[in-house]
């Protein structure tokens, strides 16, 4: 009886851990339908390291970054150089700026004071900057019904169209508040709440709340209430720390079919909406903090994180089905949180699918690179490898514009020779200069511009296509004109 019980027992014994084994693997499973989560296979990072290779030599960027999460795994790969002439490689560790992937940071940081009880969201911005107004068609708008979320969802009425040439170029310590005073009576795009038009000085404003009602600079407040709590080491808010590091990236741009270095203006007082800095392995960090994928943060954070992915679907999407958030663009469900940017030197995007529990993030020191490679290289992880590297309309412009330039110089030329074999040549030539000087000096005003505005953030082959046709049109003037006198002259 003793061998038949303890028989027993032990087919027992083994058919409860068959079936115990059996349930766990179920729930595995189950689980695995739920969040699906592949390792990346090698064929996949020789796929993305190809497409990275492809986008340097076409686009002539000298150098590119990524960050990919997918699932517990994060993979990083870089292409170029963060420094073509100090023959700095691009890598994991080297720094960009941001761009407007900066704002994420801002609208955390404006949201955490939220959390913190110093203010509401729902306030209306006289509360905290009482000498602020502005005005809508002419006149004074009610500062008391425009609220601190109008900045944040960029519905305020400020508009990159008409009020982001007003940023004031400088780097000292008062140039936040410079920037937002520039704005004062600004004459709004649209009436506040009508509507959802991107504006990057939205979160100016909300960079200058951050420092009246924390009584810090913006820049102590992000580094002390924002980065070091998450854990964002190598993310900076001044470029100076940044170039201490060794790793700040040159930023290029591209003019006349080639990519130079390109110091742009500082635009400090435009630092949280487009001038933050970080590399590739914070940003790893800060797309797994979205996904809740990193739980070793302060709990605020977390609160904080989530409505931070609240679009606002008051106003109606921006044309493709996404909705502005603090500093994120999301789809109604929550599928897709993505923000890009670009500075005059830079271009930078961020992409989280947070059901599959993958991120992109993508950071360049070249403002022609075309950031929508984020998707081909989703579509790696998806296992579509044969992905092509499409060049950007800025590249294509500069392409566009160059060969005009070429064209029309070369067609003045010739028309110019051929006017000075005719009469009158001296006086005709004093008229043609005055003439394209005056229409190069009034073209700006044409699209609420100023060519120093123009200069900075587009290719110079824009300014030189516009004076080359300018010269062929005076130039086949002066050469029909000068034909009609010889003629005349003749008879």
């Amino acid at each position: 009886m003793y061998f038949i019980f303890k028989w027993t027992v032990l087919e027992w014994g083994l058919r409860m851990k068959n079936i115990i084994v059996t349930m766990v693997a179920l729930l595995i499973l189950f689980a695995g339908f739920t969040v699906p989560v592949y390792a990346l296979s090698d064929t996949q990072s020789a796929a993305i390291q190809k497409l990275l290779d492809d986008a340097c030599r076409i686009s002539g960027v000298p150098g590119m970054s990524t960050s990919i999460i997918n699932g517990d795994e994060t993979l990083y790969i870089s292409s170029g150089y963060g420094n073509r002439e100090r023959g700095l490689s691009a890598s994991e560790n080297t720094l960009y700026e941001l761009a407007s992937v900066s704002k994420a940071f801002t609208g955390a940081g404006i949201l955490l004071l939220e959390e913190q009880g110093l203010l509401s969201m729902t306030d209306s911005i006289e509360k905290y900057l009482p000498w602020f107004t502005l005005k809508y068609q002419g006149k004074p708008v009610d500062m008391h019904s425009l609220t601190l979320n109008h900045f944040l969802h960029h519905t305020s009425g400020l508009t990159n169209g008409k009020h982001a040439q007003k940023i004031p170029q400088g780097s000292t310590p008062d140039m936040l508040r410079k920037t937002v005073e520039m704005l004062v009576d600004a004459d709004l795009a649209f009436a506040p709440g009508e509507q959802y038009n991107y504006g990057t000085v939205n979160y100016d404003v909300l960079g200058l709340v951050i420092e009246v009602v924390s009584d810090q600079s913006y820049e102590r407040f992000m580094t002390e209430q924002v980065f070091q709590p998450l854990g964002l080491s190598h993310t900076y808010v001044y470029k100076e720390d940044a170039q201490a590091t060794g790793q700040l990236a040159q930023g290029y741009r591209t003019s006349f079919f080639t990519t130079t270095p390109y110091d742009a203006p500082d635009f400090g007082g435009n630092k949280p909406a487009g001038y933050i800095i970080s590399g590739t392995t914070d940003m790893a960090r800060w797309m797994g903090i979205q996904m809740g994928a990193i739980q070793d943060i302060p709990d605020v954070f977390k609160t904080v994180i989530r409505k931070s992915h609240r679009g606002n679907m008051a106003v109606s999407s921006d044309g493709y089905g996404m909705h502005y958030a603090a500093g994120w663009m999301v789809n109604a469900d929550k599928t897709v949180i993505e923000h890009s940017g670009g500075n005059p030197n830079f271009a930078t995007k961020a992409v989280i699918f947070p059901n599959e529990q993958i991120a992109i993030c993508f950071l360049s020191n070249g403002s022609s690179t075309n950031i929508d490679l984020v998707m081909n290289i989703k579509e790696i992880l998806d296992g579509n490898l044969s992905q092509t590297y499409t060049m950007s309309g800025t590249q294509l412009l500069d392409i566009a514009l160059s060969s005009t330039t070429i064209i029309a110089c070369l067609l003045a030329a010739v028309f110019f020779v051929l006017g000075l074999r005719r009469k009158r040549k001296v006086a005709w030539l004093t008229l043609a200069v005055a003439i394209s000087t005056l229409l190069c000096l009034v073209f700006p005003m044409f699209i609420g511009y100023d060519w120093s505005t123009i200069l900075v953030w587009q290719t110079y082959s824009l300014l030189t296509t516009y004076i080359s046709l300018t010269l062929l049109a005076v130039s086949i003037t002066w050469f029909a004109y000068t034909r009609r006198s010889s003629a005349i002259f003749r008879k």
